[in-house]
C-alpha cells in the first residue's frame, strides 16, 4: 500500500507532500514534493487506490456554530451571541471545532490546534474546501470523519503521541527510532532541509496509523459534528512502532 502525507498551506510555497510505500515489515520514503500546486495535490489524492490512505494537515471544515453565525449575519438575522460578552462568545463558540477541543485536551500542555475561522488558518481551510470540491467533481468523495481514503491529521500531535517531540526533529532520529523505515541519504537531507516536508512525512505516517486502526475515530455523540467540521485522527500513544 501507499500513504500520502500533505502539509497544506494557503501559500503553495509552504505546501509539501510525502509518499511512503509499505511492504511486509518495511516502508520506503520517497523524495518530498515542495511548493505543491492544487493540480499536484489533486492528482495525488485522486490516484489513491484501494487500501491507500492520505493524511492532510488542515482543518477539513469550520466550526458549525461559526458557520451558523456567519449565515445569520449574511441574512440579517440576530447575531447568535446577542447579549453575551463578545470575546467570551467568540472563544467559547466560534473559535474551535469539537475535534480541536478534544485534541487540545489529549496533548495538553502543548498548544491546541490553530482555530479554523481565525488568523491565517481560515485561508488554508478555504483552499482545502476548493480541493475537496474538485475531488468530488472527479468522483472522489471526502468523508470528513476520515472514514474514507483521506483523513485529517495534525503532525505535531502525532509526534507528541509517538514520543518524538522531545527528540531532535531530523531523519537520523526518526530512522533510529523505527529501523523498518528506509530512506536514502539524499532524500533524508531533503526532509531535514524543509520543516514542511518533514511534517508531510509525519502526515503520511499518521495516514498509515489510520489505515491500521491505530487512531481515535469519532464516537456516536461526536459523529454529526465530525461530518460537518472534520475530525483530527490522533494516533494511539506509542503506536509508531506498530505501523508495520
Amino acid at each position: 500500500m501507499r500513504t500520502v502525507g500533505i502539509d497544506l498551506s494557503a501559500d503553495r510555497s509552504k505546501t509539501a507532500m510525502s509518499v511512503v510505500e509499505w511492504t511486509d515489515g518495511a516502508a520506503t520514503v520517497g523524495p518530498p514534493a515542495l511548493k505543491c500546486t492544487d493540480d499536484e495535490l489533486l492528482d495525488a489524492l485522486a490516484a489513491l487506490r484501494t487500501g491507500d490512505r492520505a493524511g492532510v494537515d488542515t482543518p477539513f471544515g469550520w466550526p458549525v456554530e461559526f458557520v451558523r453565525a456567519v449565515g445569520a449575519h449574511l441574512a440579517g438575522n440576530p447575531w447568535p451571541g446577542r447579549g453575551q460578552d463578545s470575546e467570551r462568545y467568540r472563544k467559547d463558540h466560534l473559535r474551535y471545532r469539537l475535534t480541536d477541543r478534544i485534541v487540545a485536551d489529549a496533548i495538553r500542555p502543548l498548544q491546541a490546534p490553530l482555530p479554523a475561522p481565525f488568523d491565517r488558518i481560515g485561508a488554508m481551510v478555504a483552499r482545502w474546501a476548493h480541493l475537496e470540491d474538485e475531488l468530488g467533481r472527479r468522483g472522489v468523495r471526502v468523508d470528513r470523519t476520515g472514514g474514507g481514503r483521506i483523513a485529517e491529521v495534525y503532525p505535531k500531535a502525532s509526534r507528541h503521541r509517538w514520543g518524538l517531540l522531545g527528540t531532535p526533529r531530523n531523519m537520523d532520529t526518526l530512522l533510529a527510532t523505527v529501523p523498518w523505515l528506509h530512506c536514502d541519504p539524499p532524500t533524508a537531507r531533503a526532509y531535514d532541509a524543509s520543516e514542511h516536508a518533514f511534517d508531510a512525512l509525519m502526515c503520511a505516517l499518521t495516514a498509515r496509523a489510520v489505515a491500521r486502526g491505530l487512531t481515535a475515530h469519532p464516537g456516536a455523540t461526536e459523529l454529526d459534528a465530525a461530518r460537518a467540521e472534520g475530525w483530527i485522527h490522533l494516533p494511539e500513544p506509542g503506536s509508531l512502532t506498530r505501523l508495520v
